[in-house]
C-alpha cells in the first residue's frame, strides 16, 4: 500500500500542544496544505474532521488494504484511510499533512517514503523509539521548541517551509 502523489505530505507528531492559532499545523493549512478526514471507532479525539466507523468496518477495511495509517488510543480505533488521504492529496493546493501520535507518523513514513516527520518536543525530551525508522530512512526532522519563547511557532514554520523547499513567510503564494 503505496499512495501515490506528486505533493508534498508531511507528519507533525510531538508532545507539545500545539493548539495556538500560530502553530505550524495551522500555519501549514493556510499554507495551502490539506489535513485528510481521519476514521475512529469511537469518539473523535481533536479538531481533525473525523467519521466514525464500527469495529467490524475497520477490521474489514483493514483486511483489505483500505487502512493507511491507524492506532489503538482509549480503547478505540484512530487513522487514516487510503481513499481520504488520496482525497486530501487532489484537493491540495501544495500536500497533504497529517498530525498525529508516533504510531501514526512511523507508519505514514513507512508508507510514503517521501513523507517528511517533524517531530515537535521541548529541548531535552526524548523522540518515541517507534520513530527509529524514520530517522533511519532521513524522513524524521526534530524541531526543539520552547514554546514560552516568543516567535517560537514562527520560527517552526519557517523551519518547516525551509526544510519541505518551499518559501518561507507565505512569499510564494
Amino acid at each position: 500500500m503505496n499512495p501515490v502523489t506528486d505533493k508534498k505530505i508531511v507528519c507533525i507528531t510531538g508532545t507539545l500542544w500545539t493548539g495556538s492559532r500560530s502553530a505550524p499545523r495551522r500555519m501549514l493549512v493556510k499554507d495551502g496544505f490539506l489535513r485528510p478526514r481521519w476514521f475512529t471507532t469511537g469518539r473523535p479525539l481533536n479538531d481533525a474532521e473525523y467519521k466514525v466507523i464500527s469495529s467490524t468496518e475497520y477490521h474489514i477495511a483493514r483486511a483489505d488494504d483500505k487502512v493507511l495509517v491507524s492506532t489503538k488510543y482509549a480503547g478505540d480505533f484512530i487513522g487514516v484511510m487510503v481513499e481520504d488521504f488520496e482525497d486530501a492529496a487532489n484537493r491540495s493546493d501544495v500536500g497533504v499533512l497529517v498530525v498525529g501520535p508516533p504510531e501514526i507518523a512511523a507508519q505514514l513514513a513507512s508508507h510514503i517514503p517521501v513523507a517528511v516527520v517533524f517531530a515537535l518536543k521541548d529541548k531535552g525530551m526524548t523522540l518515541s523509539p517507534r520513530l527509529a525508522a524514520a530517522k533511519a530512512t532521513g524522513q524524521l526532522r526534530r524541531l526543539d521548541v520552547d514554546v514560552l519563547k516568543p516567535n517560537a511557532w514562527t520560527e517552526a514554520h519557517r523551519i518547516m517551509l525551509d526544510t519541505l523547499g518551499l518559501r518561507s513567510g507565505n512569499a510564494w503564494f
